[in-house]
């Protein structure tokens, strides 16, 4: 293969609830992204790729800034980012790359201070949140924005959307941003839940927007002749459950396949599962499904396939401009989503406080002409945290610690950042970089705290609180995490010996950020 240029141009494209699994090129049986899967064909596939967290903020924060939640400190959402963390983003921008972020970022959050009155806040440190953006008090985010040097927003999902998107809208047709809402909902519909064909004018809907601003960047960049990094996040598709045409219609329910759950799976799962499904008190995403009808739950399915068709058909749209521009031969290309949702699966549906496959197992695609062999499947244990080591080698660039002395006040220091970079995964030159990667959850609406060990037969998820709870899955024997083992007793050896990796991993990638500074 070609030696690696020095500094490549990154062209980074993040969707928003995507299981690993809603990918043609993972085998889907009826789901078509023609687009992905040639990406896919022309690089590496991460088949076992698992996110930190089944949240949005948390997971953005890592990508960032290459820590865990724990290290960064966005344990859940609702807690913005720490502005003086160092990011990626920054330490490109510090290098001479222009920075752009599109659509959906999340690292401050949308809301704002509980019991507070927002106009006494200030909207800057609010710069995201959905009232100074109704109200009028911030029209753009304050730049340069965790090493972004531009950034076009939006927040909010579907009907829900708000930001920079709106404007543009309102300019090109006065009337096409109602026509986000849905209908008056039908008798018997779930109101939660529920499903339609948004009557927007595809041309018109926020990811054409999104397409448009693409394009135009990658025709700046070509002219300024700057290395670029682009982060291409769409908001789609986390519900609520709508598309324009025709990907609302792209998909029949009937040929949906089934949930991924059995009768009688909430018995052997912790108490807090079937709480949540009796009580419907607050979590940090949609629980119970058990009084909805399959027929329901294959009406969310269809329209979620057609949102992520609609993704994949204007990630092509831009993936032929960068062909166009002559720009692919020296440009990353990157296809992930920060966690999954359920759906129906286990019982469940959106974004549950639980770690699944479902919710934990995320799309990675990676491209690089001339650098990465192509048509590459990889069943390697990967994680979000390898991303930003792996974009920083890539571009060339040390790991931005902070404050640090010029020198080592130790040799013997850990690395800075506990991921893995992906290097020799992605120019073929190793089958492993790790036996097994964590994730993490903190659920204070519930008032515990979740870490899992995945290896590449086992999957352990341990809670806090000094509760003898847990689930352990057989990977091998149950692939679908149907079948809790955590008190069988033929797996009590196996529990303790992921136990043991489990704590073992947790120190290991416990953060040593800020560095020493001196002996004392």
């Amino acid at each position: 293969m070609a030696d690696t240029p020095a500094r490549p141009n990154f062209l980074i494209f993040v969707t928003d609830e995507q299981p690993g699994n809603m990918l043609g090129c993972d085998g889907h049986p009826i789901l078509q992204t023609p687009n992905l899967d040639r990406l896919a064909a022309g690089g590496v596939q991460f088949r076992r790729c698992y996110t930190v967290h089944p949240m949005c903020m948390p997971t953005r924060a890592t990508w960032f800034t290459g820590r865990t939640p724990r290290g960064h400190g966005v344990r859940c959402n609702g807690i913005p980012l720490d502005r003086s963390i160092p990011t990626i983003t920054e330490a490109l921008r510090a290098a001479g790359y222009a920075t752009y972020g599109i659509g959906k970022q999340h690292l401050r959050t949308w809301g704002t201070l509980r019991d507070t009155d927002p106009a006494t806040l200030d909207p800057v440190e609010w710069c995201e949140a959905r009232p100074m953006w109704q109200s009028g008090r911030i029209g753009a985010i304050p730049t340069p924005y965790y090493g972004l040097e531009r950034v076009d927003f939006t927040g909010g999902n579907g009907n829900g959307i708000y930001g920079d998107y709106r404007p543009w809208v309102l300019e090109r047709e006065p009337e096409a941003y109602d026509l986000l809402a849905p209908p008056p909902r039908r008798e018997g519909e779930p109101e939660l839940r529920r499903v339609w064909a948004n009557e927007i004018p595809a041309e018109l809907h926020y990811t054409n927007w999104m397409t448009e601003r693409a394009i135009a960047a990658l025709r700046r960049f070509k002219t300024e002749g700057r290395p670029f990094f682009l982060w291409h996040s769409y908001p789609d598709p986390h519900p609520p459950y709508t598309a324009p045409r025709p990907w609302c219609d792209m998909y029949d329910p009937a040929d949906v396949p089934p949930p991924n759950r059995r009768e009688g799976e909430l018995d052997d799962l912790p108490p807090h599962y079937r709480l949540q499904f009796e009580q419907r008190f607050l979590t940090s995403g949609c629980m119970g499904l058990t009084d909805i009808p399959e027929e329901h739950i294959r009406r969310m399915r269809a329209m979620t396939y057609g949102m992520v068709s609609q993704v994949d058909h204007h990630v092509g749209l831009i993936l032929e401009e960068l062909d166009r521009l002559g720009l692919a031969e020296n440009t990353v290309v990157v296809f992930m989503s920060d966690h999954g949702r359920c759906l129906g699966d286990h019982w469940m549906d959106n974004m549950p406080p639980a770690h699944y496959n479902e919710t934990l197992r995320m799309p990675s695609l990676w491209r690089y002409p001339g650098a990465f062999p192509t048509g590459i499947i990889c069943d390697a244990l990967v994680s979000h945290l390898d991303f930003a080591p792996t974009i920083l080698e890539l571009a060339g660039l040390p790991i931005p610690e902070g404050p640090a002395p010029p020198t080592p006040e130790s040799e013997r220091q850990r690395p800075s950042w506990p991921g893995q970079s992906l290097m020799p995964l992605l120019t073929g030159s190793t089958d492993s970089v790790q036996d097994s990667v964590i994730a993490e959850l903190d659920e204070d609406y519930l008032g515990f705290q979740l870490r899992t060990l995945i290896t590449r037969d086992h999957w352990l998820t341990v809670y806090g609180g000094g509760r003898d709870i847990g689930e352990l899955y057989d990977l091998k024997d149950d692939p679908q995490q149907l079948y809790n083992r955590w008190d069988d007793p033929d797996y009590q050896g196996v529990k303790r010996e992921l136990q043991a990796e489990l704590l073992y991993r947790l120190i290991e990638t416990g953060s040593v950020l800020p560095r020493r500074l001196c002996h004392a």
